[in-house]
């Protein structure tokens, strides 16, 4: 993905994990555009800045650096999705991991898995793709206990001949480590990943359902395939301001619609070779054109159906759109 996101989901769980009532989750989204009415929502994703800003807020109210840790293993999960149920009734553990491979993108994308299959082991690469720093640990350290958490409801705990290879230094919290992950933990390592037996890949899951994974398999891939139509920010943004005529909206008014901040909006479409403006401005000439090609629109009633409360900002606009008035628009084109 050309941008990391992160599923609302997240946020909504990482909220119920520490309890927090409606005071406390105005604490967790402080600094950000969210509100408690946000988390409710279903299909949302935000921005990494958001994310990052709302995980540093959590370790903080929490008090525990091991957070990360502690929310992935209680994390359901249904938490993830489609790709959660997949990998809940995947015939195999094999299977669920490579599914997560495949998938791992229709959740943000901030995590990458690879499988890798040696002589007498299995491993799973994690690849982070946002920064190691309190933030990434915190996912990493989510995900790596979510994953050993299915791990464990399949072949029982304590997972036998289990490593856990780590590409960053030893925290100050190590031994929240193995109480959570319950396996040999490396620091320092050059990847990230899960090493387990080759056997265990092949081991049924007795929580196997054919059916459900093969639904879920079939939703996930409608997922990817909807999330690789080539749709950037500036087709994003052009669609919510045509779908909303007579709002002139504001670059900050676009960027909350998104659950991201301006800043991140404009640095999106700065490389896509845009900006907001560009595309504000070519959406309300594209309405302009229109209206003053059909009907008897006058000069006054087009500025107001576009939402100007000034009709002199319309002519100003115009003519630097069209270097002409709107009236000698009007009269060239009937001509």
């Amino acid at each position: 993905m050309s941008e990391v996101v992160f599923p609302i989901t997240y946020t909504r769980t990482l909220a119920r994990e520490q309890g927090l009532d409606h005071k406390g989750q105005l604490a967790l989204l402080r600094g950000t555009r969210l509100t408690p009415r946000d988390l409710v929502e279903l299909n949302t994703h935000i921005d990494a800045d958001t994310q990052a800003t709302i995980v540093r807020n959590a370790l903080q109210l929490s008090g525990n650096p091991a957070l990360g840790l502690r929310w992935g293993a209680n994390l359901h999960l249904a938490a993830h999705g489609p790709l959660g149920t997949a990998i809940a009734s995947s015939p195999t553990l094999g299977q669920a991991w490579k599914a997560t491979e495949k998938f791992h993108d229709i959740r943000g994308g901030f995590a990458r898995m690879e499988g890798h299959v040696g002589n007498d082991h299995f491993a799973v690469i994690v690849r982070m793709a946002v920064p190691l720093d309190e933030v990434g640990r915190f996912f990493c350290e989510a995900v790596l206990a979510t994953m050993v958490n299915h791990l464990g409801m399949i072949i029982g705990r304590p997972s036998p001949a289990i490593r856990i290879e780590l590409a960053y230094p030893a925290p100050a919290y190590t031994a929240e480590y193995v109480h959570y992950l319950r396996a040999p933990c490396q620091f320092d390592r050059p990847q990230t990943k899960i090493v387990v037996p080759a056997g265990l890949a092949l081991m049924p899951n007795p929580m196997a359902d054919l059916e459900t994974y093969a639904l879920a398999l079939a939703r996930c891939e409608q997922l990817l395939l909807e999330q690789q139509r080539p749709q950037g920010w500036s087709a994003r943004v052009t669609e919510i301001l045509r779908s909303n005529p007579g709002q002139i909206w504001t670059c900050e008014q676009v960027a909350r619609h998104f659950h991201a901040s301006s800043r991140t909006l404009m640095r999106n479409l700065r490389s896509e070779g845009t900006t907001y403006q560009r595309l504000r401005d070519a959406e309300l000439a594209r309405q302009a054109q229109i209206s003053l090609q059909t009907g008897n629109h006058t000069v006054e009633s087009v500025a107001l159906s576009l939402g100007y409360q000034e009709v002199s900002n319309f002519r100003r606009a115009f003519k630097r759109w069209f270097g002409m008035s709107p009236q000698e628009y009007q009269a060239q084109y009937r001509q």
